[in-house]
């Protein structure tokens, strides 16, 4: 019987709600970047390292309807974009075959006409493959299969790994599989697909630099050719985007770019590279580097990181709300051009920072969902703002509710810190909005916040509560969740969870988070009562709320409160008044 992970925590939640996990859990969400037509036939050399689009190319593939193409930054690819395999279909939904094992995600290539050759051609299928160390790794059960069409038009399995610590390797390893007579024929195909945990996102493979070609070798893993890894995406050390106002203040903030490249042959090879970025709003072009000479030279085999200095953002304006810059990065290589292999695909790297109105770890795009199923916990965010600034909105990312059964309210709040039981500076209660996109959420009563500050929410039932978790960008240090009155520290979920703050102006008067004024509290005595409660000073405006959630009244210009009418048990009383903001739990019992 397979062992059951902390990730299948969501399907027992999901499924069986009478199941209560005291931590975090995620789960993947669906991946758009499938694609299905009608059979062509190519020829070889057959090349693919999936650099080329975040969409499987129809001149190579016939079926990939359910797998799909990711760029993590940190498994030492070959190339950047890697297929990755695991147990959701293309709705993000499990296959959940039966017994919760099968085949899950299949690849197949588009039909390859060998038909004019002969085993002697020696002709190669090669691949590089590895674990997901950023999804549940396979067990010994678990396999991942390359299987090839033979000329009865049968499937013979050629090839496979299992899971387990045997094969838990930290890198990407090469094969080579010959294909003998029976293989080389008119409507030849190959396939590779996963067997194991149906369930969910889990027993997660990573195939790249897929190379079917003639005149090769078992031992054939070297190409000429110089690869980049990963697409860039950060000009600050986490942050994807930044409010446009902040921008004079970033000078601190801005952080060494770093691009991985990769040289796939045994021989050393110079190169230069070039770095550009492009403001395509103001019709400006900046070009930081052009045709530098990489030194020393790369290596045989090697793989290097090129440091980009930070780049000076101050002074940047822009006559619209938000600005985009559009960088570039690429080598000049010296990489072939060829029918069906082009080699230069994965020598440049673009992404684009955007400055808009608000701070964000992530990409825009959820592959999983995180969060709780425990009522009254919380899940928050840590950000730091580069200026003092007023907080006006947040948005939060609820995937679609075909993932949850939470029908409740939940709370949004804001702290200025998390100690002891933390200090919160905005509370209010939303409706979660399940439409797989971010939703805005204004605030009833914005906050100045300076330096660090967190944001995030309470939920109000035992149901899970998903929120959206970018995998491609790993910022899992600035997750904190609270279960039993205890702040802890996420090491669970890695990744990005979704929850953005907004900035903006206020109509309201606003002071400043730690100014004297905001300090004073007022004092609540006695409590627990049996129903009265006096306060240490007259506020003028409150509201009542029970331990769900639901708002039970408001007050007006009170020094007492009288909830002699309602039964025993715990209140949450919130106080909004001119300079103060409070949130106190009232208990109300008949023993005092």
């Amino acid at each position: 019987m397979k062992k059951i992970k902390f990730l299948l925590f969501l399907f027992i939640i999901l499924f069986h709600s009478s199941t209560r996990a005291q931590k975090i859990s995620y789960f993947k969400l669906k991946s758009p970047n499938y694609t299905n037509h009608k059979l062509d036939e190519i020829v070889l050399p057959f090349w693919d390292d999936f650099s080329s689009s975040k969409k499987l190319d129809d001149k190579f593939w016939s079926n990939s309807e359910n797998v799909s193409i990711k760029d993590f930054n940190n498994i030492n690819a070959p190339s950047k974009n890697i297929v990755l395999f695991d147990g959701i279909d293309k709705n993000g939904l499990p296959y959940d075959n039966s017994g919760g094992y099968g085949t899950s995600d299949v690849l197949i290539s588009d039909i390859i006409n060998m038909k004019n050759l002969s085993s002697a051609d020696s002709v190669f299928l090669s691949f590089f493959w590895r674990f997901n160390i950023n999804g549940e790794y396979p067990d010994y059960e678990d396999t991942i299969f390359v299987d090839f069409l033979n000329d009865k038009n049968l499937w013979e399995t050629v090839w496979y790994k299992n899971g387990g610590h045997i094969n838990k390797k930290n890198k990407f390893k090469f094969e080579g599989i010959y294909l003998n007579q029976k293989f080389l024929h008119e409507s030849f195909q190959f396939k590779i697909y996963n067997k194991g945990n149906s369930k969910g996102p889990f027993d997660s493979w990573l195939i790249d630099y897929v190379y079917v070609d003639k005149d090769r070798t078992n031992n054939d893993s070297t190409f000429i050719d110089r690869t980049i890894e990963h697409e860039g995406n950060k000009i600050f050390k986490d942050l994807i985007s930044v409010p446009l106002d902040h921008l004079p203040y970033s000078e601190n903030y801005t952080d060494t770019i770093t691009i991985k490249i990769k040289n796939l042959d045994k021989n050393i090879h110079p190169l230069n590279y070039s770095f550009e970025a492009d403001l395509p709003s103001e019709n400006l072009q900046f070009k930081y580097y052009v045709k530098e000479p990489l030194k020393p030279i790369l290596n045989g085999l090697e793989e290097r990181e090129i440091k980009i200095n930070p780049i000076s953002l101050s002074e940047l304006q822009s006559k619209s709300d938000s600005l985009i810059i559009n960088f570039l990065f690429y080598i000049d290589s010296g990489d072939s051009t060829l029918f069906n292999k082009d080699l230069l695909v994965n020598d440049s790297s673009r992404f684009s920072f955007i400055f808009s109105d608000f701070y964000s770890y992530d990409d825009g795009d959820a592959e999983y969902a995180a969060g709780l199923n425990l009522k009254n916990s919380e899940l928050v965010l840590q950000y730091e703002t580069f200026t003092q600034d007023t907080l006006t909105d947040i948005q939060i990312y609820f995937p679609e509710n075909i993932y949850s059964t939470y029908t409740n309210q939940v709370e949004v709040l804001i702290y200025e810190n998390l100690k002891n039981d933390g200090k919160i500076l905005s509370s209010q209660f939303i409706d979660p909005e399940f439409n797989g996109r971010f939703s805005e959420y204004k605030l009833s009563k914005p906050v100045i916040v300076s330096d660090t500050f967190y944001i995030g929410f309470r939920q109000l039932e035992n149901s899970f509560l998903p929120i959206g978790l970018d995998k491609n960008n790993n910022t899992s240090d600035k997750i904190f969740y609270k279960i039993d009155n205890n702040w802890i520290s996420n090491d669970i979920v890695r990744g990005s969870i979704m929850i953005r703050p907004v900035f903006g102006k206020s109509n309201y008067v606003l002071t400043k988070i730690n100014s004297p004024e905001q300090e004073k509290t007022v004092k609540i005595f006695p409590n627990p009562s049996s129903g009265i409660y006096n306060l240490s000073k007259s506020i003028q405006k409150a509201r009542l709320y029970d331990i769900s959630g639901k708002f039970l009244k408001s007050f007006r210009d009170i020094k007492e409160i009288d909830i002699k009418n309602l039964k025993n048990g715990v209140y949450i009383f919130i106080i909004e008044d001119k300079n103060i903001f409070q949130r106190i739990k009232l208990v109300k019992t008949e023993t005092i």
